[in-house]
């Protein structure tokens, strides 16, 4: 039985601006049962983007950065959007492509990746969005985090989606604490390292190529969505999958931690 892999992204802090496609509808968006909660976020960013002093702590960004970020959050509600995919940008984002990928491989894109979102929970591809400014890790509500917020109902949200073969976990820290893992019926949870040599041999985790090098990857998996959603064929695929800076897969560094199966791309 063919099961479709989940692949889990992050947004860009970066986001595009303008859009072609009518203002924010939530009940447009994928995962309606987070609707109600989602209200009352944006409600919240826009009250707390009319404060200027307290915004730039919450947003984390100054200056012009700051303005640009609280009109945006202010009028999110009456502006343009555009699907998730054009509106985040950023290294990753241009690795992966989306507009060069065949129709098949779009097609896999879209009913197999969701994006984290510190303002709208999770979101699809093709889910149309506002320009916002609001890290998952920002205290928006009852002072707790977006990802706290957001951890039970995006879990309860993505349990009750489908049943996964493999989940592909391609999300920094600050994303993972937005879902529990634990509770997501899958055969295999895999995550990624990109490791380099160092000074005297020791292997050092790649921070500046991470983005780009997952998105790479991300291109890889939705061109083979059957072997990719099959924990019994996933690490053959990756046999196969080279990077252009050189990064390859190296299954004897592959180690079990907290749950999930963390493999190691090595330059």
């Amino acid at each position: 039985m063919f099961l479709s892999p989940l692949i889990l992204l992050p947004p860009s802090e970066g986001k595009s601006s303008g859009g072609d496609s009518p203002p924010l509808v939530l009940e447009s968006l994928s995962f309606e049962q987070l609707n109600e909660a989602r209200a009352l976020m944006i409600k919240a960013l826009g009250q707390l983007s009319r404060k200027p002093l307290v915004a730039q702590n919450l947003l984390g960004v100054k200056g012009v950065a700051l303005e640009k970020a609280l009109i945006d959050n202010v009028e999110l509600g009456s502006t343009p959007t555009l699907p998730a995919i054009e509106r985040y940008t950023g290294v990753m984002y241009d690795a992966i492509d989306y507009q060069s990928l065949n129709e098949a491989e779009k097609l896999c894109f879209d009913q197999n990746i969701i994006i984290m979102s510190g303002l709208f929970g999770a979101v699809r591809p093709f889910d149309l969005i506002p320009k916002y400014k609001l890290k998952m890790g920002a205290k928006l509500r009852r002072n707790m985090t977006c990802a706290a917020i957001w951890k039970p109902m995006v879990t309860k949200s993505l349990a009750t989606t489908a049943d996964y073969g493999v989940i592909w976990d391609l999300l920094p820290n600050e994303h993972s604490a937005a879902w529990d893992a634990s509770k997501i019926g899958c055969s295999i949870r895999y995550t990624v390292k990109f490791l380099e040599t160092g000074k005297g041999g020791r292997l050092v985790t790649v921070s500046h190529w991470s983005k780009a090098l997952k998105g790479a990857l991300v291109r890889h998996l939705v061109a083979n969505p059957d072997v990719a959603g099959s924990s019994k064929l996933a690490l053959d695929l990756l046999t196969e999958f080279t990077h252009p800076e050189g990064y390859v897969f190296h299954p004897n560094l592959t180690t079990e931690l907290e749950g999930a199966t963390e493999l190691v791309f090595l330059k």
